[in-house]
């Protein structure tokens, strides 16, 4: 699909369009967070939730899946005694109340048999574990947008609570711990606050964009975000507007992003926040 992106390979679901997560990483042309699995018979994921509690969809273009999804918060209950997920939510040890002590208080997993042609949607937090009954190639996304945005937000801040809270003793003595911080939630999470912050400004230019120029017919014709973005039309560039706004108010409000050294982030926060809002009061005119 990248090296031959005129041969159309597939087309996301329009359920699945408003994909901030890939907008963003296509904008920077870094990555993205598009995948095809492939795996035999007899091959599984072990138990996991999808990078920054993302949605995902997976659709089946051959074989057979057995999911096992938990609802999000029901992974506290699978926790052991030190505060750890099971890599096998179906192991023998789980029923072990010593190493597994809140394991009685869980739900049964939702279970789910995909086969070829069917599209799985798992929401942000959901938990799953993932087998293959045969031979399977599915494609997938991992995808944000202004319904779980907030959700993202949350993550990243209890991720970078965690890592304080893990190198707390070296707070006095290291000058920088608040950027040594930073550069573990980069690298353990895949983005810090700085390109979070840049990622919000990516998605509202976007749409403050479409909001005031519209779309050429060039752009409308194209598989991509822009098109997406006009195919969900003017009012959804509005709701995700509005979704930017809350949650760049929180990330403004943040002490941790307040800490660091925002002169190089352009526009500025305050401006930023300042011209999603006028975008917003014009749109609703």
């Amino acid at each position: 699909s990248r090296a031959f992106p005129e041969q159309d390979v597939y087309t996301t679901p329009v359920y699945f369009s408003s994909d901030w997560l890939n907008e963003y990483w296509d904008a920077v042309a870094v990555d993205d967070f598009r995948f095809v699995y492939m795996g035999p018979k007899g091959s599984w994921t072990p138990f996991h939730a999808d990078v920054f509690r993302s949605y995902s969809w997976s659709a089946n273009v051959c074989g057979r899946k057995k999911w096992l999804l938990y609802p999000a918060g029901q992974e506290e209950f699978l926790k052991d005694c030190h505060g750890n997920l099971p890599f096998d939510v179906t192991a023998p040890d789980l029923q072990d109340k010593r190493i597994y002590p809140r394991y009685s208080q869980s739900q049964p997993p939702l279970e789910i048999i995909q086969e070829a042609g069917e599209i799985v949607f798992i929401p942000s937090g959901w938990h799953h574990q993932v087998y293959n009954l045969e031979d399977t190639i599915s494609i997938n996304h991992n995808w944000v947008n202004g319904c779980n945005v907030a959700v993202m937000w949350s993550f990243l801040q209890d991720e970078l609570a965690a890592i304080q809270r893990e190198i707390s003793q070296w707070k006095e003595p290291m000058e920088d711990w608040h950027l040594q911080c930073q550069l573990i939630m980069k690298s353990c999470t895949g983005i810090d606050y700085k390109e979070f912050y840049n990622f919000l400004k990516v998605i509202a230019e976007n749409r403050i964009s479409i909001l005031e120029k519209g779309l050429d017919e060039e752009s409308s014709s194209q598989n991509n975000s822009k098109a997406a973005i006009s195919t969900l039309g003017m009012l959804h560039a509005v709701f995700d507007l509005k979704r930017t706004v809350k949650v760049l108010s929180s990330l403004r409000a943040n002490e941790d992003f307040r800490k660091l050294d925002l002169t190089s982030l352009s526009p500025s926060p305050e401006a930023l926040l300042q011209h999603l809002e006028s975008a917003i009061d014009t749109a609703l005119l």
